[in-house]
């Protein structure tokens, strides 16, 4: 239960952008950060240069979706299909006839360039964030069968941010001096590795920030920056589909950490919509069961259900107390239902569920088989993880984080430097991930708002009222005055 609330925490701190839970700063183990340097290898296996070999942290135990060796070659490229290429600089590119210059910079050799991720990995919820660390190694798995750029491979260091501050810190302490840049991080305590990145000449952190510091910080580059406020054209749409019933909203969302502040401001683009909440509820970890909160708000006289703050798991408990009332109310997500959790542990009454969301549906079958960097990512995250491999959101959003790091170190040139990389990013200002990701401006931290409608049909999502493989056109961005 502990998962599901930082999860559900993380999800809507991805949103908007809040510092990190004191109490779960305080609850979580100290324990010393391991790290070890790994390379995705050619055929997808993570290996220190050898295809299949693991390699271990330090603490003897294999690095998250590195034990699965997988054959020379295979993948695709992303070709654009399914949206535009904002951001894109194509496949891999060869070394120059004169050289690419060796070692230029930090984490640069004349056949390698390492990053540095730090991703919560165990402590109090092991494997939280291991997501983070397969979508990195799998985009550069996918680059290094293709030849690398410029004549290098990518190597990922991974450190273990452990859901503890003095963890973050140590972790990236001790990579800091040691890699190019920063690439795929997901940690509860990104703030707390800030200065020793900030300490570096020039280090970038091409990563998702989840605190307000790291997302202010010049040199942060995410593909969903943060901003106050929330996506506008959902809410729009439900108004003009729901009319009267959008003024009677229910909800539930995690009251914990900045959670309940983060529903605040969503409630507040609720309003300029001229939708109303009339019953909520703000759940904890004791709380198994929505039954009493579902009869209350049909004594509240809600119409309709709307939550953002809220993760698969949690959504899945609220839908089947729900449809144990015989509840006849549209039950909408904001980004947290479309989950693997979810189909499973709410079954047949998941049918008739809908989602709004700012990613393409990443594993599901017929997605890729319209959107190619939807199939690349399925792809090269089993031939890392494994067939077993859990493709969420966050191995979704390092993997775009790895792609935008890859463009601009194409853009960089052969001889790149940590300054010629920055320089590169802040160019972006446009960006999608080839269709996987709604566009946003890793260049100007603008955030994402289009977005695309889902809905279980039969077990498995579906889109609705949504193009075929892009995302809808409605997109303002509410922010608070």
């Amino acid at each position: 239960m502990k998962r599901a609330l930082v999860v559900a925490a993380v999800v809507t701190l991805a949103a908007c952008g809040n510092t990190a839970n004191p109490a779960l700063q305080r609850a979580a183990q100290r324990a010393q950060t391991s790290t070890s340097t790994v390379v995705a290898g050619p055929g997808g296996g993570v290996v220190n240069g050898t295809a299949g070999v693991a390699a271990p942290l330090s603490s003897g135990q294999p690095v998250p979706g590195s034990t699965v060796a997988a054959p020379q070659g295979g993948g695709t490229t992303s070709g654009g299909g399914g949206g535009s290429t904002t951001g894109s600089t194509g496949p891999a590119v060869p070394a120059p006839a004169g050289g690419n210059g060796g070692a230029t910079d930090v984490g640069v050799t004349a056949d390698s360039i390492t990053v540095g991720n730090v991703s919560d990995l165990s402590g109090p919820v092991p494997g939280l964030f291991q997501g983070a660390v397969i979508g990195t190694q799998a985009y550069f798995a996918k680059i290094n069968a293709e030849g690398g750029v410029y004549g290098r491979q990518l190597k990922v260091a991974v450190g273990d941010g452990q859901l503890d501050c003095s963890a973050n810190k140590a972790a990236t302490t001790d990579l800091a001096p040691k890699v190019f840049a920063f690439v795929g991080s997901f940690s509860l305590y990104d703030n707390c590795g800030l200065p020793a990145m900030q300490a570096q000449p020039n280090e970038s952190a091409v990563q998702v920030a989840l605190s307000d510091a790291l997302n202010a910080y010049p040199r942060n580059f995410a593909v969903a920056p943060l901003a106050a406020g929330w996506r506008q054209g959902p809410l729009n749409y439900y108004a003009a589909k729901y009319g009267d019933a959008w003024k009677h909203i229910g909800s539930i969302y995690a009251n914990v950490g900045s959670s309940p502040a983060i529903w605040g401001h969503v409630k507040k683009a609720i309003t300029a919509s001229g939708g109303a909440v009339v019953s909520e509820y703000g759940y904890g970890p004791n709380d198994t069961d929505f039954t009493a909160e579902v009869i209350r708000m049909q004594r509240d006289g809600v119409q309709m259900f709307f939550s953002t703050a809220v993760d698969g798991a949690y959504a899945a408990k609220f839908v089947n107390a729900a449809r144990s009332q015989q509840v006849t109310w549209p039950l909408i997500f904001g980004g947290g239902a479309y989950d693997q959790t979810f189909l499973k542990q709410a079954g047949d009454n998941a049918n008739g569920v809908f989602n709004d969301m700012l990613y393409a549906r990443f594993f599901n079958a017929d997605e890729a088989a319209t959107i190619p960097a939807v199939k690349d990512y399925q792809t090269w995250t089993v031939r890392v993880g494994g067939k077993n491999v859990i493709q969420d959101l966050y191995s979704a959003y390092a993997w775009g984080s790895a792609q935008l790091f890859v463009d601009a170190l194409k853009r960089a040139g052969p001889k790149p430097t940590r300054l010629s990389l920055i320089a590169a990013l802040h160019e972006v200002k446009s960006f999608d991930a080839d269709g996987l990701l709604s566009p946003s401006g890793p260049g100007d931290k603008r955030p994402a708002s289009c977005w695309l409608l889902v809905q279980v049909v039969k077990g498995t999502w579906q889109r609705v009222d949504s193009p075929a493989s892009t995302f809808r056109k409605d997109c303002p961005y509410f922010k608070e005055p």
